[in-house]
């Protein structure tokens, strides 16, 4: 099975970004006619996080996200997968990258908070030219993607450490040594509290938080939006102060406002499909299960 996903991996990978992008705008069309699960689940997650559009252009903004999500899907494997000398040319826009420069060289450690928007791999490519990083990563459910996945995100030596205690201790240590670390922030934890986001009570992780405040170092949003000439610009962005604050309650919302800014400079290109609603507070309904919408969480 792992040699067949690499093969299909280095197949796509083949694909010009040019033609990636076609294909993945087919395939979010499809997508959205045939009103796939990831289509589901997005138009819930936007009628929840945008009540404020009307249909109309709720509507607009699930067909430009499925195509956007689609995008990154068959762009991926050229990051991965690529030479870097050709992938570096993809970002070439880079907005406020002296908030990133000046944190490296304070010597502090950095957290750079990377959210799923645009294509967020492609991070791995820009941060080569500054040296080495450590991230952290949840590693996937086939466990035959794990060992592949992993050995293709080194190739430009940094370093991925799992969501285990031994990976946590890595976090720690580099930030303790002034290194860059860089976390997906919105993604569901196992545990965490309960905090505004978009207007949603979403379970979020106050390992963030923690590391900023036991560490002493500083935080830096980067977002990686695609541009309508198929390429991308990198955006750095101050975190909500609040992120910084010693009251758990207080720093997780700080965290959500830092990743809906980030939101804000593109919303359809959002990974909207991701189910990040389905853990909800004591009473309340489930989420994502239409036709079980009696279950409560207790």
């Amino acid at each position: 099975m792992t040699s067949l996903v690499i093969i299909l991996l280095k197949l796509i990978a083949l694909c010009p970004r040019v033609i990636a992008q076609a294909l993945g705008k087919f395939l979010g069309w499809m997508t959205y006619i045939t009103n796939a699960r990831s289509a589901v689940v997005s138009r819930e997650n936007l009628n929840l996080c945008y009540p404020q559009l009307s249909k109309l252009e709720q509507t607009q903004l699930l067909r430009e996200s499925l195509v956007h999500t689609a995008q990154t899907f068959f762009e991926t494997p050229s990051v991965w997968l690529g030479q870097y000398s050709h992938l570096h040319s993809w970002i070439d826009e880079i907005e406020d990258e002296s908030l990133l420069i000046d944190a490296i060289n304070s010597s502090q450690g950095v957290i750079v908070l990377l959210p799923h928007l645009g294509n967020w791999e492609l991070f791995n490519i820009y941060f080569a030219r500054h040296g080495s990083m450590t991230a952290l990563y949840h590693p996937p459910r086939q466990t035959y993607l794990k060992k592949p996945m992993q050995d293709i995100r080194l190739r430009f030596g940094n370093e991925f450490v799992p969501t285990t205690n031994t990976g946590l201790i890595r976090l720690f240590r580099s930030l303790n040594a002034g290194g860059v670390v860089t976390i997906l922030p919105d993604q569901v934890p196992a545990r965490g509290i309960f905090s505004d986001f978009f207007g949603q009570q979403a379970l979020t992780d106050l390992l963030i938080p923690r590391l900023l405040r036991k560490t002493g170092a500083v935080a830096v949003a980067v977002s990686i939006k695609r541009r309508a000439n198929g390429r991308f610009t990198l955006i750095c962005q101050k975190p909500d102060p609040d992120i910084y604050h010693v009251s758990n309650e207080i720093s997780a919302k700080g965290l959500n406002k830092t990743i809906e800014a980030c939101v804000a400079l593109a919303p359809a290109q959002y990974q909207w499909e991701y189910k990040r609603f389905r853990e909800r507070p004591a009473g309340e309904q489930k989420l994502y299960r239409a036709n079980k919408l009696e279950e409560f969480h207790s």
